[in-house]
């Protein structure tokens, strides 16, 4: 029995599919499926009933479950014992919110790779919501997160809040904007697919108005999401300082609607042992709040923007 199998095989029970818990830790579907298949011989048991759909854990793979979480958490802290100060090398496993990409891969990615050069970073993007289960599952190192302003991560998960921004709705410069969100909507808005915290925020304003979400385009790219606002497709929602390191961000201005209002804040979240690699964190952390602080300036000037286009109209 091996520690890849028990990692695989707490994968497919979080993800519930063979094919996105390959996904999660870059193997092949196939891959997947022979670690799960060697797993099941050598306990003698069946883990999943693969009638169902979701794939669903037997009453076996419930019991196998809970011991394979407990013995992969035992392997790290039996890593953790030995990690003392030697240099963080190897794999790092960073989950990344959809939105938080630009932010992430950016300068903070580049202060990474100079402060740790045996280390290898492997980006994995989703929704705040599944990466906090991979991390705590172990498919991943940690994960920069988004959550509610008033949301805390679980507290099983070491956490550190990086900062919280105002999310704006967002117009192409020359767009002459309602004077209401059901004007808004009537045009239509551009933005990321169900999942969105942005996109349920929308949802919840438009409700008593009795309206939902004209959404004209989805995806889940942030620079595609900001190039259609800027030529007009629509109306965005952004935090413009989380935006700012995409290039075509300067194209687009905040709409300042009196009565909307949504925040969101950042978290760096990490496994609860994280071995050698967790001085990674403390410089992951100060790139990420220094990139934050710098795209600050920038969030001003916009906003000082919108106030004039708001003012001339």
């Amino acid at each position: 029995m091996k520690l890849n199998e028990i990692r695989t095989f707490i994968a497919v029970a979080d993800a519930q599919s063979v094919q996105e818990a390959g996904n999660r830790l870059g193997l092949t579907q196939s891959a997947v499926s022979r670690l799960i298949q060697r797993l099941e011989a050598e306990l003698g048991v069946v883990l999943f009933d693969r009638q169902t759909k979701p794939l669903a854990l037997t009453r076996d793979g419930e019991l196998a479950l809970a011991h394979a979480r407990r013995i992969l958490a035992a392997a790290s802290d039996f890593a953790d014992a030995f990690a003392g100060s030697v240099e963080p090398r190897g794999l790092l496993r960073l989950g990344v919110a959809h939105v938080l990409t630009a932010l992430a891969a950016g300068r903070p990615l580049d202060d990474l790779r100079a402060g740790f050069p045996g280390l290898t970073v492997r980006l994995h993007s989703d929704w705040s919501n599944p990466l906090i289960e991979q991390v705590r599952a172990g498919t991943l190192d940690g994960g920069l997160i988004l959550m509610c302003e008033e949301q805390t991560p679980p507290d099983d998960l070491p956490a550190r809040r990086i900062g919280t921004e105002d999310v704006s709705i967002v117009a192409s410069p020359d767009r002459s904007v309602g004077a209401d969100l059901a004007s808004m909507n009537e045009h239509g808005w551009v933005l990321q697919p169900n999942g969105c915290r942005y996109r349920e925020a929308l949802h919840q304003a438009l409700a008593p108005l009795g309206l939902q979400p004209n959404v004209t385009v989805e995806a889940y790219d942030q620079s595609l999401l900001v190039s259609l606002v800027a030529r007009g497709v629509g109306f965005g929602l952004a935090p413009m300082g989380l935006i700012a390191p995409i290039p075509g961000a300067a194209m687009v201005r905040p709409v300042d609607l009196p009565g909307f209002r949504m925040a969101v804040t950042i978290w760096l979240i990490q496994s609860r042992t994280t071995g050698r690699i967790a001085p990674v964190f403390d410089r992951l952390e100060e790139a990420l709040r220094r990139e934050l602080a710098a795209a600050q300036p920038v969030n001003q000037a916009m906003e000082r923007i919108a106030f004039l286009h708001s003012a001339a109209e």
